[in-house]
């Protein structure tokens, strides 16, 4: 399943690159994250994406933002985004229950880390 990242998934993914990086993301910024693909979903349900085929090539990637979403419902998930040579490769969506509803979320949900704390945007 290959695709072209949607609107939505790209803005996420720039809201993190914004609001939560994690050291310096200057090389992950070149890249015009409406080119980004994906190439994979996980496989346990959850909506994190894979934007390298199979994993592949990116056995030195390091975490570039990473962030939060607190839903309405007062479900959270973790949001991590990877990247490997100047490269987007995956965006982790780690629900905290793994019973609650998979979902993909939305930016007005976003948070990022300040210090221990959570911030709102």
């Amino acid at each position: 399943m290959e695709r072209t990242v949607t609107a939505h998934e790209a803005a996420v993914v720039g809201w993190l690159l914004d609001n939560a990086p994690v050291g310096d993301i200057a090389p992950y910024r070149r890249q015009p994250l409406e080119d980004l693909r994906v190439f994979e979903g996980c496989d346990c349900g959850c909506f994190s994406l894979d934007f390298q085929p199979h994993r592949q090539g990116w056995g030195g990637a390091r975490i570039i933002a990473d962030g939060r979403t607190a839903y309405p419902d007062g479900q959270q998930a973790d949001l991590i985004l990877w990247g490997c040579d100047g490269e987007i490769v995956l965006l982790e969506v780690i629900d905290w229950d793994p019973r609650a509803p998979h979902r993909f979320p939305e930016i007005s949900n976003l948070r990022n880390f300040v210090g221990r704390g959570l911030e709102l945007p």
